[in-house]
């Protein structure tokens, strides 16, 4: 199982790129409620709305149960002091997938930069 975040999903989105479809099903591809609402942040059209509600409902979704809320705001603090602000929800989705123990599929560079600071984080390295 890997947590995809939305630039990955938006990328497919955008592309219809069926190699990374095939990726999401091949390595379990689960998203959290951040990454659903980000991506319908960018319904600009009903069509677009639809769809992406389609592409949202075909993939598993983890809960962000209330404990982790704590970590998460704890780890911007770890952030913050490593001189490294980051997006509360790039911050979020890395804390799920630490406490879920599994990669995470992003293609935006915050993630690098919390991985500095955040050892723990492990992030999925893209198939060519």
């Amino acid at each position: 199982m890997i947590l995809v975040d939305t630039s990955v999903l938006i990328a497919q989105l955008r592309t219809g790129d069926p190699q990374l479809l095939a990726h999401f099903k091949t390595h379990g591809a689960v998203i959290c409620g951040v990454t659903r609402a980000e991506v319908l942040y960018g319904v600009r059209t009903p069509a677009d709305r639809a769809r992406f509600i389609a592409a949202l409902n075909a993939l598993p979704q983890v809960p962000i149960l209330d404990g982790l809320w704590d970590q998460a705001g704890l780890n911007l603090a770890t952030l913050r002091a490593a001189g490294l602000p980051v997006p509360l929800a790039d911050a979020v989705i890395a804390t799920l997938a630490i406490d879920l123990d599994i990669e995470l599929w992003a293609r935006d560079q915050h993630y690098l930069l919390i991985q500095k600071a955040i050892p723990a984080l492990r992030l999925f390295s893209e198939p060519p």
